[in-house]
C-alpha cells in the first residue's frame, strides 16, 4: 500500500513538473514573439524594413548612403548576422557619403522570411540576384561580404562576372576542398540552438556571446540587435546553411573561375604572427583553449600551437586568393567581428580600396 502511494505521489510530482515546464516554455515563447514584434516595429519606424521578393520568400533589403553615388555596395552577412544593417554602420560610415549601400539579407536572417528549401550556394546567389532586381537596384555591384558571406560573393563574381564591379571580402570563409566524411562537423548544437531559440531560450546566451559587440550599440539598438540574432538562430534556413557549409565551400572551389575583377581580401583572423600580437588584441591562453580549441599544457604551448595553426590556414587562404585572381590581401589584426572591434580602421581600408577603383 505504501509503495503504491509513493508511486502515486511521484507521478503527481512528475506531472506537476511537466506542466510547469510547459507553462514556462509557453511564456518564454510568447515573450520572444513579442520581442520580435517590437524589433520589427523598430525597423519599420526607422526605415530599415523593406521586404522584397526573392522568388521563394521575401528578404529584407535596406539601402542607405548616396543613391546617386559612385558605386553600389552590396553587403552580405556572415553566419547568423541578422542585424548587420545596425551593427555595421560605424564601419560603413566612411563609405556612405559617396556610395550607395545595400544591406541584403538572405532567408531566415533578421526579419526576412524563413525558407524550407536547400541553402545551396547556387540557390542563395540566385535569390540574392532576384531580390536586387525586384528592388530596382541596378548592376554592377561592389560585393562586401563578411565571413560566410564570402562563400556566396566568391561564387557570384565567378559565375556572373558581368554583374560585379569589385569585391571587398572581410575575413571571409575561404573556399577549399573538404573530405565531407573525414572532416564532417558535429552540428547537433546548431539544431539544438534552433529549437531553444523558437522558445525564446537563447537571450542569455546571446548577451553573453555577443556582449562585447552589443555594447558598441546604443541602448535602443542593443535589444533590437539581440532579438534579430535570436530570430536568425531560430530559423530553419540558417540551420540548413550550416549543415551544407562545407559542401558549399567545395562547390565554390570546384567551380571557381579566375578573373580580372578587382578584389580585396581583408584578413583579420589569420593576421597574427607572434604571441605579442595576440596578447595585444586580447587573446588570452584561456580564451584560445575555450573558443578555438587550441591545445597545449602551458600557456606558451597554447600560443605556439595556435600560431602554427594560423600558419597552416594562411596557406589555404593564399591558395584561395590566388585562384580568385586579381585579389589583394590586406592584413588587420583584430577580432573576427571587425566591424565592432575596429570599425574606423576597417572603414578606411574599404574606402581606400574603392577610391582606387575610380568613378
Amino acid at each position: 500500500m505504501k509503495a503504491k502511494k509513493a508511486l502515486k505521489v511521484t507521478g503527481i510530482i512528475i506531472l506537476v513538473i511537466l506542466v510547469l515546464v510547459i507553462v514556462v516554455l509557453i511564456i518564454t515563447s510568447v515573450m520572444f514573439r513579442l520581442r520580435v514584434n517590437r524589433a520589427t516595429n523598430y525597423l519599420k519606424n526607422n526605415g530599415y524594413y523593406n521586404l522584397v521578393s526573392a522568388d521563394d520568400y521575401d528578404v529584407n533589403v535596406f539601402t542607405c548612403g548616396n543613391e546617386n553615388g559612385k558605386h553600389t555596395i552590396v553587403a552580405l552577412a556572415g553566419y547568423l548576422d541578422g542585424e548587420m544593417y545596425i551593427g555595421w554602420r560605424k564601419m560603413t560610415a566612411p563609405l556612405e557619403e559617396d556610395n550607395r549601400l545595400v544591406f541584403l539579407d538572405r532567408a531566415g536572417y533578421g526579419v526576412s522570411d524563413d525558407y524550407k528549401g536547400e541553402m545551396t550556394v547556387e540557390h542563395v546567389v540566385a535569390h540574392y540576384r532576384t531580390a536586387l532586381q525586384n528592388a530596382g537596384i541596378q548592376k554592377p555591384y561592389v560585393l562586401m561580404p563578411h565571413s560566410m558571406g564570402g562563400v556566396y560573393a566568391t561564387y557570384w563574381q565567378s559565375q556572373y562576372p558581368d554583374e560585379i564591379e569589385a569585391v571587398m571580402i572581410i575575413d571571409g570563409s575561404e573556399a577549399q576542398h573538404f573530405d565531407l566524411e573525414k572532416d564532417a562537423l558535429d552540428l547537433d548544437i546548431v539544431k539544438w540552438m534552433r529549437r531553444a531559440g523558437n522558445f525564446g531560450l537563447l537571450t542569455s546566451m546571446i548577451n553573453s556571446e555577443y556582449g562585447k559587440e552589443l555594447e558598441m550599440l546604443s541602448d535602443e539598438e542593443k535589444p533590437i540587435s539581440s532579438t534579430l540574432l535570436e530570430k536568425t538562430i531560430s530559423s530553419r534556413a540558417s540551420v540548413d546553411e550550416m549543415l551544407r557549409f562545407q559542401k558549399n565551400l567545395n562547390d565554390v572551389w570546384d567551380t571557381l573561375k579566375s578573373n580580372d575583377i578587382p578584389k580585396m581580401y581583408l584578413s583579420i583572423s589569420y593576421a597574427f604572427y607572434t604571441k605579442e600580437q595576440l596578447v595585444d588584441e586580447g587573446f588570452t591562453a584561456e580564451n584560445l583553449r575555450k573558443e578555438y580549441q587550441a591545445e597545449g599544457d602551458s600557456d606558451e604551448e597554447v600560443y605556439a600551437n595556435y600560431l602554427e595553426t594560423l600558419s597552416e590556414k594562411r596557406k589555404i587562404l593564399d591558395a584561395y586568393i590566388e585562384k580568385m585572381g586579381n585579389c589583394q590581401k590586406i592584413e588587420l589584426q583584430g577580432q573576427h567581428e571587425i566591424m565592432f572591434d575596429k570599425p574606423d580602421e576597417c572603414g578606411k581600408i574599404l574606402k581606400d580600396f574603392l577610391e582606387k577603383l575610380g568613378s
